[in-house]
């Protein structure tokens, strides 16, 4: 039997890779997902508005997209277990009409301790995706977001301790991924999620969905340098 899936992850990490993989074995993703210029985010629309609302009426108003707290999770579910349940136990039973269903929201990692109160664990399983360090601080700096490598790989790895220790300690079963893992090894990798969660993927379905080349690193040489390229061009724009 499939389990239902949230991915938690920081930004920038594959997990929109991750979660259009699963989709194509039958997941709902939602009514209606958010859609960036360029990619399918794959995150369910009212998922995020949901996550935001939260954030927005606990008063939440750190940058979590670039800076990372190990006290930020424990803060807002205790803050969030003061709100109104209803539209968030609603949205919960929404989805179990649509088994199995897939969440992914880079929120989550702030909010899912407060999700979790109302979902069933027996069908559910949590995957957790990081990326490698350097290749992640390639991305982000691509992607004109400047800060040093230090500071990138202590928010990705800060991120991922953090989503593992509350799992842990919440009991709740997870498979932690790593995004390059998927790419370089993608037959090992799919099988591995399929044993975990019960879906029935194959390598095909990840070349149908994925954009780039399989069975090597996504950035090498020349991305390295433009990266850094970009970096000492924006140098006195870094955050440290």
């Amino acid at each position: 039997m499939k389990k239902n899936i949230i991915i938690l992850t920081s930004g920038l990490s594959g997990s929109s890779v991750l979660a259009a993989l699963i989709a194509q074995d039958g997941y709902w993703t939602g009514e209606s997902t958010v859609k960036k210029s360029d990619y399918d985010t794959w995150e369910n629309q009212e998922l995020v508005e949901l996550n935001k609302q939260l954030l927005r009426d606990i008063g939440f108003v750190h940058d979590w997209t670039m800076h990372f707290d190990a006290a930020w999770p424990e803060w807002v579910f205790e803050k969030a277990s003061r709100l109104n349940p209803q539209p968030y136990r609603e949205f919960v039973e929404r989805c179990s009409s649509h088994t199995p269903w897939l969440w992914k929201d880079p929120r989550l990692w702030l909010t899912y301790r407060y999700w979790a109160q109302f979902l069933t664990e027996e069908n559910l399983c949590y995957l957790c995706i990081h990326r490698d360090p350097w290749q992640s601080w390639i991305s982000t700096t691509l992607r004109r977001q400047i800060q040093t490598f230090s500071h990138a790989r202590k928010y990705e790895s800060g991120i991922r301790q953090s989503i593992l220790t509350g799992l842990n300690e919440i009991q709740r079963p997870y498979l932690d991924l790593m995004y390059e893992d998927l790419i370089v090894k993608p037959g090992e990798t799919i099988q591995l999620i399929n044993e975990t969660v019960g879906s029935g993927l194959a390598v095909q379905d990840f070349v149908r969905i994925f954009k780039g080349r399989l069975y090597k690193k996504q950035h090498g040489f020349p991305g390295m340098v433009k990266a850094i390229a970009i970096y000492l061009k924006n140098y006195s724009q870094r955050v440290a």
